[in-house]
């Protein structure tokens, strides 16, 4: 090691040395500060940690509840326990609801269920106006499935050229096949 090696080895050292003494005074001068910072980092992370713990057993509670009320509809507690989650409160009265009027309270929101359950009321009116209606809306999940209904009105009225309207409107391929092997055979009942 020559003499300029050395040098300028200590110079690094000694610049290192010079800003580890600057950090420390930075350190010392905010020390509470910084304390503070990390100690609120952990609380918000272990509140975190809390909050989903929580939210995960109330949801393994409701699905439990559901699951027994799917076996034992008339289990008050399993049903009280299910209303603290109403999407899957919702998804229970959709399949237990026997009416429109239990029906309609479902179909309020503005969810897949809160579709479905459209769909089914319209569905147990029969009739073609709800049907349509609701084979119209933008959002639904069963337009095809009501237009097949639909058709089948029609040709239960004997109207063969609006039967065949409508089933040119359907899309989805099974529902497709099985709304022209309707139109073609005419099978009502």
């Amino acid at each position: 090691m020559n003499g300029k090696e050395i040098i300028e080895e200590i110079k690094e050292e000694e610049s290192f040395l010079l800003k580890l003494f600057q950090l420390e005074k930075v350190v010392n001068k905010y020390k509470y500060q910084l304390i503070g910072f990390f100690a609120l980092l952990i609380v918000i992370f272990i509140g975190y940690q809390i909050n989903s713990y929580v939210n995960e057993q109330n949801l393994i509670k409701t699905n439990k509840a559901y699951n027994e009320l799917l076996v034992n509809p008339n289990d008050k507690e399993a049903l009280m326990e299910l209303k603290n989650n109403p999407k899957l409160f919702n998804l229970y009265l959709l399949h237990s609801s026997k009416n429109i009027i239990e029906l309609k309270k479902v179909a309020s929101g503005n969810t897949i269920v809160a579709n479905i359950a459209k769909y089914e009321i319209a569905a147990l009116k029969g009739d073609k106006k709800s049907l349509e209606d609701y084979s119209m809306t933008l959002d639904a999940v069963y337009k095809d499935l009501a237009l097949l209904n639909v058709e089948r009105l029609y040709l239960k009225e004997n109207n063969h050229k609006k039967a065949e309207e409508i089933a040119n409107e359907i899309t989805e391929g099974q529902i497709k096949k099985l709304a022209d092997s309707l139109l073609h055979y005419g099978i009502v009942k």
